[in-house]
């Protein structure tokens, strides 16, 4: 059996969880209205409801790796790049 790390959280503390919530729904939103929704919304969605389920806590690295993909979006190309 696969071991999988769960002890990772998003603190409420300074809203956090909550802005990290809107980015999601944000990107998901997005999503829909672009026509691209396929796997990528489906992985939102699924991150969204985890993220929801377990109000921040008991993450796993797959939540982190994704929640730091959707926010690198937000970050200029030329800044990614340097």
């Amino acid at each position: 059996m696969a071991y999988q790390q769960k002890d990772y959280y998003i603190s409420a503390k300074d809203n956090e969880y909550y802005q990290v919530l809107n980015i999601v729904k944000h990107r998901l939103q997005e999503a829909k209205q672009k026509g691209n929704y396929g796997v990528w919304g489906e992985t939102l969605e699924k991150l969204l409801l985890e993220l929801e389920e377990n109000q921040g806590e008991n993450l796993t690295p797959w939540h982190y790796n994704m929640i730091i993909m959707i926010l690198l979006d937000f970050v200029p190309e030329n800044i990614k790049e340097d």
